[in-house]
């Protein structure tokens, strides 16, 4: 949970007048609870363990779809994040440099947003 508050504060920083009683905050709040944390990181590896290579918007998509679709007597498992991947048909095949990277060196795999012509 500490790194979790951790992050909290480095988002919150500039909105806070004492970081140390927030942080005290947060920890007397997290005390008794436990969060399991799924990001767009862990979409983009079962993408990439998938052989597909996503966006950050189409990650976004189906994790809210995972959220949304989420049972809380049955949980959220890898297996879960990877079918909801395979099922969107989301995204592009990787490439064999790009799975290389992947596979040798855990270079996670992650298309640029889409430029619009005419905009810089």
């Amino acid at each position: 949970m500490n790194q979790l508050i951790t992050e909290l504060l480095a988002q919150l920083r500039p909105a806070l007048n004492s970081v140390s009683r927030a942080e005290q905050l947060l920890t007397e709040y997290w005390a008794d609870k436990i969060a399991l944390l799924w990001s767009t990181k862990d979409v983009h590896r079962a993408a990439n363990e998938a052989k597909t290579v996503l966006t950050e918007q189409q990650a976004r998509t189906i994790l809210r779809s995972l959220r949304d679709n989420y049972h809380a007597q049955y949980g959220l498992e890898w297996r879960d994040v990877s079918e909801a991947v395979q099922e969107t048909g989301l995204g592009r095949d990787i490439n064999k440099r790009e799975l290389h990277r992947f596979i040798h060196r855990d270079v996670l795999v992650i298309d640029p947003p889409l430029q619009l012509k005419g905009r810089s």
